[in-house]
Parts: structure tokens; C-alpha cells; sequence
């Protein structure tokens, strides 16, 4: 409660200064016509007015976009919640596409900034409490992804995404660093290079998983491609 005051103290002082600094604007302008033209207080009373017109606007605006903000996330929590809170979905099988599917219907009704990462559990695993009224049930295997490339994964694959996320943050620090790809020049696979990313210890170990980067801005995959021509950055 405490805490909800302070915010709600921040906001109103955030509010206040904006009208505060519009109005005074606006009385500083308008005194400075009304001395150039000696037409006081004509251009004062004008400026000022305007002043408080858009500063009002501007309240406006940033009320109405916390709101919108604070329903968004507020539908979003009532309906992961009560996914949570249900014990009547059943058990169904299901496939890695109609889990994708899932995963997207999901994904194009959050709010702006959220992200379907939230699905993932610490092990990788997609927490399906969250996806159930989506996909009517309970899966009865468990589904894996990728937090960095979004990949999904069935029980058997389920190492895979622990160590694409662990190689693709290792691929995207190596190209922020040295302006170039982790491979080998003439590598036709474009097989991420996991000793040069080991020499400069940006993996502690070598993954099992052999990856390849992709022409989707240096994304990985563990599917082997057709041969192609290698490119740099």
C-alpha cells in the first residue's frame, strides 16, 4: 500500500510540473509579444491559455497511456492467473505444431513489450498452465524452447534449447565484438566455430549440439543447411 501511494504521490508531482512548465511557457511568451507590441496583457492572457491547453494534452496523453499500459497487463495477469487456477483442463496429446500454433495465438495477444520468453521455465520447459486455454489441455509430454530463437523442441530434443541459448548469446557477443561471424570463411555449412568461441572464452564448454548460423540476422539453427556460399558481416 505503501508503495502504491509513493507512485501514485510520483505520478501527480510528474503531472503537475508538466502543466506547471507549459503554463509558464506560455506566460513568458506572451509577455515577451506583449513588450515587443505593447499589447498587454493581450498576448499574455493567449499564451497562457494555450499553455494550459497543451499542457493539459500532454496530461492527457500520459494518463491515458498508463492506463492503457496498466489494463493491458492487468488482462494479461487475470488470464494467466486464472490458467493457473484451473484444474479442469484435461490431459490431450499433442503435436509440435499445434503447440507452435498455440505459442503464436498466445504471443499476438499480449501487451507491447511482453514477450512469449515468459512461457519458458527456468528449464527450458514451456509452462503450459499459461498456454492451456489455448490449446484446450494439458499436454501429457513436455514441450521445450529456445528463449533466444523462439525454436520449440519436443522431450527428446530437450538439451537442444539449453544450448542454443547458451551459443547464441555467445554468437551475438562474438559479432558485437569483432564485426564477424564465428566461423570458418569458407565453411559452406556456416558451422558456428566453437573453438574460436572457446579461445576467447566466450563458451565455458563445447556444446554437443552442433549449430549453424543462419541469413536471419546471424540466428542459429541445428538443422543442417544446403550447401551455400559463406558470407560476412
Amino acid at each position: 500500500m505503501k508503495y502504491k501511494f509513493i507512485e501514485y504521490l510520483g505520478r501527480v508531482m510528474v503531472f503537475s510540473i508538466a502543466i506547471a512548465i507549459s503554463v509558464y511557457a506560455g506566460y513568458k511568451l506572451g509577455s515577451f509579444l506583449d513588450d515587443q507590441y505593447q499589447m498587454y496583457p493581450t498576448f499574455t492572457l493567449i499564451c497562457v491559455t494555450l499553455g494550459i491547453g497543451v499542457g493539459g494534452l500532454t496530461v492527457y496523453s500520459m494518463v491515458y497511456k498508463y492506463f492503457k499500459i496498466t489494463f493491458q497487463q492487468g488482462r494479461l495477469d487475470k488470464k494467466i492467473n486464472e490458467a493457473e487456477k484451473s484444474n479442469n483442463y484435461p490431459t490431450i496429446e499433442v503435436t509440435l505444431d499445434q503447440v507452435r500454433k498455440a505459442v503464436r495465438d498466445f504471443s499476438d495477444h499480449l501487451p507491447k513489450g511482453v514477450y512469449r520468453t515468459i512461457l519458458v521455465l527456468d528449464d527450458n520447459r514451456i509452462d503450459f498452465k499459461q498456454l492451456a486455454p489455448h490449446l484446450g489441455g494439458i499436454p501429457s509430454n513436455n514441450f521445450y524452447m529456445s528463449k533466444e530463437t523462439y525454436d520449440l523442441f519436443e522431450e527428446h530434443e530437450k538439451l537442444i534449447p539449453v544450448e542454443m541459448d547458451m551459443v547464441q548469446k555467445a554468437v551475438d557477443q562474438y559479432v558485437k565484438d569483432h564485426k564477424e561471424y564465428p566461423m570458418l570463411t569458407f565453411d559452406p555449412q556456416h558451422r558456428v566455430n566453437y573453438y574460436l568461441l572457446l579461445q576467447e572464452h566466450y563458451l565455458k564448454e563445447s556444446p554437443v549440439t552442433q549449430f549453424y548460423i543462419t541469413d536471419l540476422d546471424g540466428l542459429i539453427t541445428h538443422i543442417k543447411p544446403q550447401n551455400k556460399n559463406s558470407s560476412q558481416l
